[in-house]
């Protein structure tokens, strides 16, 4: 019998959300089939992966019965729908819960945004030589590849991303004009100040109405394996290495997001995350 596959990347956000809903479920190891998809080489665009996700994006899990989950809350609610062993749910605060994890997903502060956009022209320069220029190198070495001999089906999306990746990875490389840099730089200081409203509002709002460290009370549930999976990445997002402790992560997210204290309410709930094993064995960042 054919097991359930998820697609994912190490360097990819989201994927860590499903890696840790199989770990706090309770499943053995190959009990869902791990398939790597290598985004940094544009792998996602091909059109064999296009196939299985017309978005070009992971996670993506298919079911034994090849049924598709393109997003990771649909992915990770299946996953937690057949877990040996359920995660904590507080039925008092449900809707709040499943609000927040839309909210989480909210493109106004994505993790991914923040990763690749620069705030000014020291941290342009920065990304041009480091890993953000390589993945937007890699990413359209593929795409000038594969756009052009793409079926019919996929070739207007993939066209479309060769223009936009294109764009994007001339800013870094080449000499934008000061017109071009300031609106770049906005944008990332927005999805900034959007981060820092969200971390200091509803996050710590429902963290301190909660039981325990973790929204769902004393042990983790549903939504908060969202929550840590976009928290770490908007920690090394800020410049922070994966798993610091939250006097030195949490003080960079500060820095980045206006200067204004987060609540301690917060700290709480990164440290409690970074001691616990699916933390660590899914090398969430």
């Amino acid at each position: 019998m054919s097991k359930p596959t998820l697609y994912t990347f190490g360097g990819s956000v989201w994927v860590h959300a499903p890696l840790i809903a199989i770990t706090e479920g309770g499943y053995a190891p190959g009990d869902i089939k791990l398939e790597t998809v290598n985004l940094a080489e544009g792998a996602n665009f091909n059109p064999e992966f296009l196939k299985v996700n017309h978005n070009g994006t992971v996670p993506v899990l298919v079911s034994a019965d090849g049924h598709k989950y393109e997003s990771t809350i649909s992915s990770v609610k299946e996953i937690l729908k057949h877990a040996p062993k359920p995660p904590a749910h507080d039925a008092h605060h449900t809707h709040e819960l499943d609000k927040i994890i839309k909210e989480i997903h909210n493109p106004a502060h994505d993790p991914n945004d923040l990763f690749v956009l620069p705030v000014d022209d020291a941290d342009r320069e920065a990304k041009a030589k480091g890993v953000v220029g390589g993945f937007l190198a890699g990413r359209q070495k593929a795409l000038d590849t594969y756009a052009p001999t793409a079926p019919a089906e996929f070739k207007s999306f993939l066209e479309g991303k060769q223009r936009a990746n294109g764009h994007l990875l001339a800013f870094f490389t080449g000499n934008p004009d000061q017109e071009a840099r300031t609106a770049l730089y906005t944008s990332a200081q927005n999805l900034w100040a959007s981060a820092g409203t969200f971390i200091r509002g509803e996050v710590t709002h429902l963290l301190k109405k909660s039981s325990g460290p973790y929204l769902a009370g004393t042990e983790p549930g549903e939504a908060d394996f969202h929550l840590v999976t976009w928290l770490a990445r908007i920690i090394t997002d800020a410049g922070v290495p994966p798993g610091s402790i939250s006097g030195v992560a949490l003080k960079a997210v500060e820095a980045r997001t206006g200067g204004q204290p987060i609540d301690p309410v917060v700290a709480g709930f990164w440290d409690s995350w970074t001691q616990r094993e699916s933390f660590k064995v899914n090398n969430v960042a």
